[in-house]
């Protein structure tokens, strides 16, 4: 299983006005530009889903929440191109509820046990887990994890179009 003991305990308190998908119910598309990267994301990380698409990691927030929202993938299928994410990278999650913009803050490798990575945060936060490295054979051994925060971008009519950080 991806999510590879990276799940966390609670779900943040949004109110329930949302559409929240069942296990195995669309939640949503995720796109990084300049990758090419563009996957459907499915409720769940069990190895049915993620053999065919991206997986919300059950447990962490959905987009246009407070807290992490937590997206993992095969590295050999849908995330092999995270090899080459940059800090201030654009990710974009388009739900039923919205569409929601990231900034790359920062990657690290880690070890699959280490489920601090998905801590609980106040601040909306996009975490995508992938195994690690890319061109190792057979389950590996570390987990790569990509950090983006929430950004708001201006209009074009107000400013130029870099992101702003925040909410």
């Amino acid at each position: 299983m991806l999510a590879l003991n990276l799940l966390c305990a609670a779900r943040s308190s949004e109110p329930m006005n949302q559409y929240l998908p069942g296990k195995g119910a669309v939640l949503g598309h995720l796109e990084i530009p300049r990758l090419r990267l563009s996957v459907v994301v499915l409720e769940g990380s069990g190895e049915s889903i993620l053999s065919v698409a991206a997986g919300h990691i059950e447990g962490t927030s959905f987009p246009g929440q407070s807290g992490n929202v937590g997206i993992a993938a095969h590295r050999d299928t849908f995330f092999h191109s995270l090899a080459r994410v940059r800090p201030h990278d654009i990710i974009t999650v388009k739900t039923i509820n919205g569409t929601f913009n990231y900034a790359v803050s920062r990657t690290e490798v880690v070890a699959p046990s280490n489920v601090g990575v998905l801590h609980e945060t106040t601040d909306a936060e996009l975490i995508l887990v992938t195994c690690y490295p890319f061109r190792y054979k057979g389950p590996s051994p570390k987990r790569f994890i990509v950090h983006a925060i929430s950004v708001l971008r201006e209009s074009s009519s107000t400013s130029s179009a870099s992101p702003k950080f925040g909410q």
